[in-house]
């Protein structure tokens, strides 16, 4: 396999350093770098156009250096119109607004206080009176009627900025709603007056009155409440109803996958059609036929199931692989599916930064790249353990590619995935081989009732095989923390363990070994900046006191009234990432004024009530947690107090020995 036999591959990559080099650009704004893509363009074009056999030398680097430098610059220049920052229209650049014109762009989703929607704004008043502006904003509302898509509202009041978070490596709202561009938030309750009711596009409402037609169908007549809502997520799509219990029983399986509607259910669909009709030993009409009605189906149930960004990648990644296979009967996967990708960015460049984006593509990759090593590692006489094993190496090829992405950003391993893959993956190929012809069928009583008592069945095994996965000891590895050059590192050692597997050369040896001692010296790097830790951290909390003094590799913690969803979410992640989790108590006494802190060696801290500057002034340095950065905080007699977020107090003095 040569990289050069695969150009969509190549310039992909390129496109998307771009992208990811933008932000370090100062967000530079999109006519200078139109201006540089067209001087890049021009010299390329003169090259080429100037080149001759005697030239080849000396341009033989230049050439690609210079194609492949208009491919980051486009990637970057892609990323600057799509920055909001450089739209004077955008919401971002108003202040003082009273009330604003939005369209309803979703249907209602119910949350536990209220109601959620998604509008459009078109328009905002302020003191200089109405003015055209631009931007989503993510509302909830406790309205009687619910909301239709097309409906005009006058809003009153201003949409507020969706906050950062307000403690260190904790989720951050803020961000996760940028990547979909939406940076306001607004509570209107009733406060909000309907001007035009909207009606829904033909095709818009078929869909959704065939998905509410179908989901009625799931819960008539797959009677086991938990079989259903697993019937919903993987048939519909409709997650909405999933149990948190059962939810975390998949997650510990290592089985989530196959509840979200994405390129494995595709992937099932496109696989089922091919069972009746192989396109490669067709002729070429009959084959563009049948890939059409293929791609048209796919499409069809990307719709039923929302149309969620993941179903959008995977219909679009099989809608270019059946393309391929229009025009050849053996294409190779890596071009289509690299310019699936590309499509996508060039749509939404910030699609790069969401994890379900990384995750699909990094998961396709490992499977194309390892399952066929790892295949060919056992080839078992009997067709059923061949059947296993297929699976096996597939999930495992995936697992291989996509496990330091979970564990930079979940935490967490699932130990026994090998084996529930097992299960999951041929249990889901069986409820959507019978759910699809049930959904089909639905309308007719009978083979409705058959099939879905059917369903019913295989959900029930499934779900009694995945809760024993969860029971088992050690069903989780939690508390796991891949930095980013850490992550990087892996993913080349694994490439480098593949190219020595395929190629058998002391070149690949040598590059394995390499990779392993820059591993080995990045650890050790951590380990020692671990060990010069010396600081207190104050999280912010809602209810209660939280606070952690960090002494080198120790944790020391002083909790107060904590709720355990705020210790999960706001206090674990940094533990995880900075600290570790084998943590020992800190004695903390509550005085009148201030808050007594008695830490190891016999050290005390005062720290005063709500503003928390710590007594007496020592060699100490403030920060608080802002914007996804610490900034430096100088408390004075009559300063205000910091801004409601964590605080962290480093001492300057030398560690010593406890």
């Amino acid at each position: 396999m040569k990289f050069s036999e695969f150009p969509f591959v190549r310039y992909t990559i390129f496109f998307v350093i771009g992208v990811l080099l933008y932000p370090y650009s100062n967000h530079m704004p999109p006519g200078r770098l139109l201006l540089i893509l067209s001087i890049l363009l021009v010299l390329y074009i003169g090259l080429v156009g100037t080149y001759t056999p005697k030239a080849r030398k000396s341009l033989y680097f230049l050439v690609p250096t210079i194609a492949y430098s208009n491919l980051v610059v486009m990637g970057m220049f892609v990323a600057s119109i799509r920055d909001v920052h450089h739209d004077p229209d955008h919401l971002v650049h108003f202040s003082g607004i009273s009330e604003y014109l939005a369209e309803v762009k979703e249907l209602d989703q119910q949350k536990p206080k209220s109601i959620a929607n998604l509008v459009e704004v078109y328009a905002v008043r302020t003191p200089s009176g109405w003015q055209t502006a631009k931007g989503k904003v993510q509302i909830y509302h406790r309205s009687a009627s619910q909301l239709m898509p097309g409906s005009l509202l006058l809003i009153a009041g201003r949409p507020e900025r969706i906050p950062s978070s307000k403690n260190p490596e904790a989720f951050d709202y803020a961000s996760f709603m940028a990547q979909k561009r939406i940076y306001f938030s607004d509570f209107i309750a009733a406060d909000f007056k309907l001007l035009h009711l909207g009606e829904l596009p033909p095709w818009q409402s078929g869909i959704l009155a065939l998905r509410q037609y179908l989901e009625g169908k799931v819960l008539k007549y797959v009677e086991d409440d938990a079989s259903a809502q697993i019937a919903k997520a993987l048939l519909l799509g409709q997650k909405k109803d999933l149990d948190e219990e059962i939810g975390e029983a998949y997650a510990t399986a290592g089985a989530m996958h196959i509840l979200a509607v994405s390129g494995l259910h595709v992937g099932i669909i496109y696989g089922f059609f091919f069972l009746f009709f192989k396109p490669q030993k067709a002729k070429k009409i009959q084959r563009v036929l049948y890939l059409s009605l293929v791609v048209l189906l796919i499409w069809l149930y990307a719709a039923i199931t929302g149309f969620s960004p993941s179903v959008l990648r995977a219909a679009t990644m099989f809608t270019f692989i059946s393309i391929a296979q229009m025009k050849s009967r053996n294409p190779s996967i890596f071009n289509p599916l690299a310019l699936s990708a590309m499509v996508l960015l060039v749509y939404d460049p910030f699609l790069v930064y969401a994890v379900g984006f990384q995750l699909s593509y990094t998961a396709l990759l490992g499977i194309l790249l390892f399952q066929p090593l790892i295949a060919s590692l056992w080839n078992p006489d009997s067709r059923w353990l061949r059947y296993l094993w297929d699976i096996s190496s597939v999930g495992l090829a995936a697992q291989l590619a996509t496990f330091p992405l979970a564990i930079h950003y979940f935490h967490v391993f699932p130990t026994y995935f090998f084996l529930s893959n097992l299960l999951a993956i041929p249990g889901a190929f069986i409820i959507m081989s019978l759910g699809l012809p049930f959904l089909l069928l639905s309308y007719w009583s009978v083979p409705a009732s058959f099939l879905g008592s059917l369903v019913n069945k295989a959900i029930g095994l499934l779900n009694e095989g995945i809760f024993g996965f969860q029971k088992l000891p050690f069903a989780k590895l939690e508390f796991l923390y891949f930095r980013l050059p850490e992550m990087i590192l892996i993913w080349f050692l694994l490439f480098c363990i593949y190219q020595l597997l395929l190629q058998k050369r002391k070149r690949q040896v040598l590059w394995v070994v390499s990779v392993l001692v820059l591993l080995g010296v990045y650890r050790i790097f951590e380990s020692w900046e671990k060990a010069r830790q010396h600081y207190l951290l104050v999280y912010q909390v809602e209810q209660g006191l939280a606070i952690d003094y960090v002494y080198g590799a120790q944790v020391f913690e002083a909790m107060v009234e904590v709720d355990p969803q705020d210790f999960r979410y706001q206090v674990l992640p940094h533990r995880i990432k900075q600290a570790g989790t084998n943590v020992r108590k800190l004695l903390i006494r509550n005085e009148e004024q201030f808050i007594r802190l008695d830490l190891p060696g016999g050290r005390v801290l005062q720290l005063e009530k709500g503003t928390f500057r710590p007594r007496p002034d020592e060699a100490l340095t403030m920060h608080f947690w802002s914007a996804g950065k610490w900034r430096e905080y100088r408390p004075a007699a009559n300063a205000p107090s910091p801004p409601k977020a964590a605080l962290k107090i480093t001492f300057n003095n030398q560690l010593t020995s406890l």
